[in-house]
C-alpha cells in the first residue's frame, strides 16, 4: 500500500462512488474551502495501483499557533480490513505531523450501531462497537457520545431505494405529515432556489428561523460564497413562498362555492328530509369552517406583504446523499407548512434525481419528549426513515509533546479562571475587577 497526494479529478470520482461519501467529503466543499483561504488537502491510498481510501484534511490553527489537521466524515475506506485500518492512521498521522500539525482528528462516517426509527438499537443489522477498541489501539481517543452539534454524530436518515413514484413515497408518511404536505400543495404554496440575486429573501428568512429557534447559522457572505464557488445542483439554498393575495382570494372562492354548496344542502334537507344529504351538510360545513378560520389566521397578512418567503432551509447533494443541511420555518408564517413543503420537495427531488438516500442530519432529542429538539425529531420521523448514530469523533496526538502542553495549559488556565471566580470581588486582582464590572 501507498499513501499519496490525489488530484482533484482522483478524489472526486472515488468520493462520489463511495457508500460512506457525504457533501463534508466531498470536491464542491472542497472548492468552496480552498476559496474561503482554507488549508484543504486531498490524499489517498492505493494498493497494486488501485485507489482503496481517500479523504480530506483540512488543517487549522489558532491565535496561539496550534495546528489542527481535521478529516470530518472520513477517511473513507473499508474499516472492516484491520490492515488498511492501520496502515491508512499511521501515514495520517505521519502526514500530519509533517505539516507541523499537533493533533489529528478523524470522524468515519459509519455507523456506531443500527438503530430504527425509534433509536432502539440493532446490533444484529449493523455493529461497529469493536472499531472503537481498534481505532484506540492505534493511538486515538474517543471523544464520546454526546450530541455534536459541530462534526453531526446523530442524524434521521430515510432510504429512498425502492420507492417507484411519487405517490408510493407519500404513502409511506405518517398521516399528519401526508395532510400537511397536501395541504400546504392545495394552498398554494412553492419552492423556489435562491440565486445571488434572490439570496437576500433567502438569508432573511433563515436568520430569522435561526433568532426564533435558537440554532446557529452562518453569515450572509458564506452562503454569498457558496454560490460563486459551488455547483447550482450540490448548493441548494430553497425557500417556500407564499402569494398572500392569491392565496386570500383563492381562500375566499373556495369558501363562497361551499357556502352556496351549504345553502343548497339546507335547503334539499328541509324539503326532502334525506339523511344522505344530511350527512353531506355537516361535511361541507366543516369545509366552511375550515375557510374561514383559514381567512381569520390571515387577517394579520395584508395583501400589501405580497410573496412571502414562509421557510428557508440550506440543501446539499453530493454522491448518493441529499441532505438538508440546516434552516427552519419563520414563526409567523408556521401555519402554512413552508419547512413541511421544503422537505418534501427535496425528497421528489432526491427520488427524481438518483440519489438513494435523504439526510435529515442533525437530529436530537430522540430519548424522551423533555429533550431539547424532541419536537423536531418527531416531525422528521413523520416522513419515515430511521436513526442513525455515527460512530463519532477521534483525536491523536501527533506532536505529543505540542500536543500535552497545550493540554496543560488549558487546564491550568481554566483552573485560573475558576479559581479568580470563587474570589470575592475585593481580592480580585485589578484586571480581574475591570472584568467584573466591565
Amino acid at each position: 500500500m501507498e499513501f499519496v497526494i490525489l488530484s482533484d479529478a482522483d478524489f472526486e470520482t472515488f468520493a462520489k462512488g463511495h457508500p460512506q461519501g457525504s457533501f463534508i467529503q466531498s470536491m464542491d466543499l472542497t472548492r468552496f474551502q480552498r476559496a474561503r483561504g482554507q488549508e484543504v488537502e486531498l490524499f489517498g491510498v492505493t494498493r497494486a495501483g488501485s485507489l482503496i481510501a481517500a479523504g480530506k484534511l483540512v488543517y487549522t490553527s489558532n491565535r496561539f499557533g496550534y495546528k489542527t489537521a481535521d478529516c470530518a466524515k472520513g477517511p473513507l475506506m473499508d474499516y472492516s480490513d484491520p490492515a488498511v485500518v492501520r496502515f491508512v492512521v499511521e501515514q495520517l498521522k505521519k502526514h500530519a505531523a509533517s505539516k507541523k500539525a499537533a493533533e489529528l482528528r478523524i470522524s468515519p462516517n459509519v455507523r456506531y450501531i443500527a438503530r430504527d426509527e425509534d433509536g432502539a438499537e440493532h446490533p444484529e443489522i449493523e455493529d461497529n462497537r469493536p472499531l472503537l477498541k481498534e481505532l484506540e489501539g492505534l493511538g486515538f481517543k474517543h471523544q464520546g457520545f454526546d450530541m455534536n452539534f459541530a462534526n453531526i454524530n446523530w442524524m434521521f436518515i430515510k432510504q429512498l431505494d425502492g420507492f417507484a413514484d411519487s405517490e408510493e413515497l407519500i404513502m409511506g408518511m405518517n398521516y399528519r405529515t401526508r395532510k400537511a404536505i397536501r395541504k400546504a400543495e392545495k394552498n398554494g404554496v412553492y419552492l423556489e432556489q435562491a440565486t445571488l440575486e434572490t439570496l437576500d429573501d433567502f438569508y432573511k428568512a433563515l436568520s430569522t428561523a435561526g433568532d426564533e429557534k435558537g440554532f446557529t447559522y452562518r453569515e450572509r457572505e458564506y452562503y454569498e460564497q457558496l454560490l460563486r464557488n459551488t455547483s447550482d445542483e450540490f448548493t441548494k439554498l430553497m425557500m417556500a413562498k407564499i402569494n398572500i393575495p392569491e392565496y386570500r382570494a383563492s381562500i375566499t372562492e373556495r369558501l363562497e362555492a361551499e357556502s352556496k354548496t351549504l345553502a343548497e344542502l339546507k335547503r334539499e334537507v328541509e324539503e326532502t328530509g334525506s339523511k344522505k344529504k344530511a350527512n353531506r351538510v355537516k361535511v361541507v360545513q366543516d369545509l366552511v369552517d375550515s375557510y374561514e378560520r383559514s381567512l381569520k389566521d390571515i387577517e394579520r397578512f395584508p395583501d400589501s406583504v405580497g410573496v412571502a418567503t414562509v421557510a428557508a432551509i440550506h440543501f446539499a447533494c453530493s454522491g448518493d446523499e441529499l441532505t438538508c443541511v440546516i434552516g427552519g420555518t419563520v414563526q409567523d408564517y408556521i401555519y402554512f407548512n413552508g419547512a413541511t413543503s421544503l422537505y418534501w420537495g427535496m425528497m421528489l427531488h432526491a427520488l427524481n434525481n438518483g440519489y438513494s438516500r435523504y439526510n435529515f442530519y442533525g437530529t436530537f432529542g430522540i430519548q424522551g419528549q423533555d429533550d431539547t429538539g424532541h419536537g423536531g425529531y418527531e416531525f422528521k420521523k413523520g416522513f419515515g426513515g430511521e436513526v442513525v448514530q455515527l460512530i463519532g469523533d477521534f483525536v491523536a496526538p501527533v506532536n505529543p509533546l505540542t500536543f500535552n502542553a497545550y493540554r496543560v495549559a488549558r487546564k491550568l488556565a481554566g483552573a485560573a479562571q475558576t479559581v479568580l471566580g470563587r474570589l470575592p470581588l475585593e481580592k480580585l486582582p485589578v484586571v480581574g475587577k475591570l472584568r467584573r464590572n466591565h
